[in-house]
């Protein structure tokens, strides 16, 4: 579970920093930044992952418009990142705080194509004393007499972007080969290095689309789902193969249904379909008054729902952008509140199925202009971008801040935030569907 991020120089974002609740909703205004809050952590997992140049390609604009533009027209030439997580498949007294850091900037060698390059990366022990984000999620004692939460003395594992010999920056997050490790050590640095990896290939961004949603996947083909809904049939076929057991023959995917037939009344069932002549896998659902519906002839609103309901029992952090659209107000605030309550409790301790692996994490953001939210979300798990000016050089710049919401009648500047909380007066605004001024 990622629970920081603190992006700079990247899109909008400078010195940039936001605690991660397992569940969050960020509202703000078009152009706040809330999308490229999103992008960030893709980009930033699929570079770890998959290396650089997927990571650009996986995000809107090109490589050198990821950097942040200065208010004279100019683009910073570094930006940097750092994730931090709770991190879970640990043996018995692994610390599971663990912070991963990198430097990226722009470089235009003189006998090599220009492009991003990584300057430096590692991961870092979080110590419990400079551990805030406990304190904001009510950790129980219990974390702490595990010995779960923090390692107790600086530990660092430097890192190596790509393997030996290949360009930096190809092939994504590497342990160093130049120096000795130990499986054995105490906390084990390969262990470490592989559930970060882990963590960072569950983080998925979605802006779901209704014509890529009705579309029926191949049979044998991608089983994960595309960013805009795409291979839907397939991903729903993947969740049940790999979550059924002998006491749940459907595996989540009975769970799914349950809560889709809860929210539209329209639709009683919903069945995937394997057909080998087309060599597809397509999905039909029922409703009280007929059957074998298609989904071209479902509504938007309902296929939206059904993929969200999908990516809400994985495994992983799942950005979904605008749940709205389509979507009738009670629904999405019936939807809200079942999405808050299917991601991880951390206030308790881990749990662990029957071979006794520990269930993974569920996190999940949602971007949202809904004022259906600040109704149906608790104020905790709320943030809220906007747009603000910073002087660089005698030069005004825009950038992305986030705020918390006041709680109560309590202050609007809080000690340790570098930003004033929302008022009542911006919330009244949001709710109004007015622009705050530029």
């Amino acid at each position: 579970m990622i629970t920081r991020i603190e992006i700079d120089g990247f899109k909008s974002f400078e010195s940039f920093a936001l605690d991660l609740p397992p569940f969050l909703v960020l509202i703000g205004t078009n152009a706040s930044g809330k999308s490229n809050l999103l992008d960030a952590l893709t980009f930033v997992s699929r570079a770890a992952t998959h290396g650089l140049d997927d990571a650009v390609e996986m995000v809107r604009g090109d490589a050198r418009g990821l950097f942040r533009r200065r208010g004279d027209g100019t683009r910073v030439d570094r930006m940097s990142f750092a994730l931090e997580f709770l991190l879970g498949g640990f043996p018995p007294h692994v610390p599971n705080r663990w912070r991963y850091e990198v430097d990226l900037s722009w470089a235009e060698p003189e006998h090599a194509l220009e492009g991003i390059v990584v300057e430096a990366q590692r991961i870092v022990a979080l110590l419990p004393q400079n551990d805030r984000w406990l304190g904001r999620v009510g950790m129980t004692p219990e974390w702490f007499d595990a010995g779960l939460v923090g390692h107790h003395s600086e530990h660092a594992i430097d890192m190596l972007w790509g393997p030996a010999g290949e360009r930096p920056g190809l092939n994504g997050l590497h342990l160093r080969t130049d120096r000795p490790t130990s499986v054995e050590a105490d906390p084990p640095d390969r262990l470490i290095v592989s559930q970060v990896r882990l963590e960072l290939k569950t983080v998925r961004s979605l802006h779901l689309e209704a014509g890529a949603l009705r579309r029926p996947s191949d049979l044998g083909g991608n089983r994960f789902l595309s960013p805009n809904g795409s291979s839907l049939p397939n991903y729903l076929r993947y969740l049940a193969r790999e979550t059924k057991s002998r006491t749940r023959p459907l595996g989540v995917l009975g769970e799914i249904k349950m809560h889709l037939v809860g929210l539209v009344r329209e639709v009683s069932d919903f069945a995937i379909v394997e057909d080998e002549h087309r060599r597809d896998v397509r999905l039909e659902f029922s409703s009280p008054y007929e059957q074998g519906i298609g989904a071209e002839f479902a509504s938007d609103g309902t296929l939206r729902m059904l993929a969200i309901l999908a990516v809400l029992h994985d495994q992983g952090l799942m950005a979904i952008e605008e749940p709205e659209n389509g979507v009738f107000p009670e629904r999405l605030r019936q939807l809200l509140g079942l999405a808050h309550g299917l991601v991880t409790d951390v206030t308790e301790l881990p749990e662990f199925d029957e071979q006794g692996a520990p269930r993974p994490y569920r996190q999940a953001i949602f971007t949202s202009h809904s004022p259906v939210v600040l109704d149906a979300v608790p104020d905790a798990n709320i943030a809220f971008l906007d747009m603000t000016t910073v002087l660089e050089g005698g030069k005004a710049s825009r950038v992305s801040r986030v705020r918390w919401l006041r709680e109560g009648d309590g202050p609007v500047q809080v000690e340790g935030e570098r930003w004033p909380r929302v008022t009542d007066s911006e919330l009244n605004r949001f709710r109004a569907g007015v622009e705050e001024p530029v």
